[in-house]
């Protein structure tokens, strides 16, 4: 079921205590430890793709992709609101989610940097099943078709019925992003050692 994007609901935030507009030194406070904690939490790191009816290209780095459902097999992807993803994603109704490999830090960067900037141009991206860019060698890529949107207040909670799967030939570590930075599962060292 696809929500009309006129029709998303965007609670409002608790704003108990203080200002939305000056935020005080207390939400300030709160924000700094929540982002602090959160930081101990590693996450994997993807690149979710969409293609309009148009052909342009739209994509973003993040963290917030996790499994909802084997059996259909579906996921949850977050998605800034304001991003040009998350502007079109209600239109263009299918996306797909790139699994980023340790090797692939400069597509990460890439999606996540300034707009203006032609993301696509790091890494070799082809056109899969549904449309939405592939990125090659990626460690996995779910193709999804649009099931749900919801809004909350900067983000919408995007379930996506998957509808095709493309795992890379070789295994390569994950690329993660922990402590506030990307990294490796595998240190550096043991990589290199893992070479000879």
């Amino acid at each position: 079921m696809l929500a009309d994007p006129q029709a998303l609901t965007y609670p409002a935030p608790n704003t108990d205590g203080y200002d939305l507009d000056e935020p005080s030194a207390q939400a300030w406070q709160a924000s700094n430890d929540f982002r602090n904690g959160i930081s101990h939490l590693t996450r994997g790191v993807a690149v979710v793709t969409s293609i309009d009816h148009h052909g342009e290209r739209f994509g973003v780095t993040t963290t917030g992709v996790c499994a909802l459902s084997m059996e259909p097999p579906t996921l949850v992807v977050c998605i800034r609101r304001r991003s040009k993803l998350g502007r079109n994603l209600p239109s263009t109704r299918r996306f797909c989610v790139n699994v980023l490999s340790s090797q692939q830090r400069d597509v990460a960067e890439a999606f996540a940097g300034l707009r203006g900037v032609d993301r696509f141009s790091n890494g070799r991206w082809i056109a899969g099943v549904n449309g939405s860019p592939v990125l090659s060698g990626a460690l996995a890529s779910f193709e999804c078709e649009v099931d749900l949107l919801y809004g909350y207040p900067n983000h919408l909670i995007t379930v996506g019925s998957v509808q095709h799967v493309a795992q890379a030939a070789e295994h390569d570590d994950p690329l993660v992003y922990a402590a506030g930075q990307l990294s490796s599962l595998v240190p550096p060292d043991l990589a290199m050692a893992a070479m000879h």
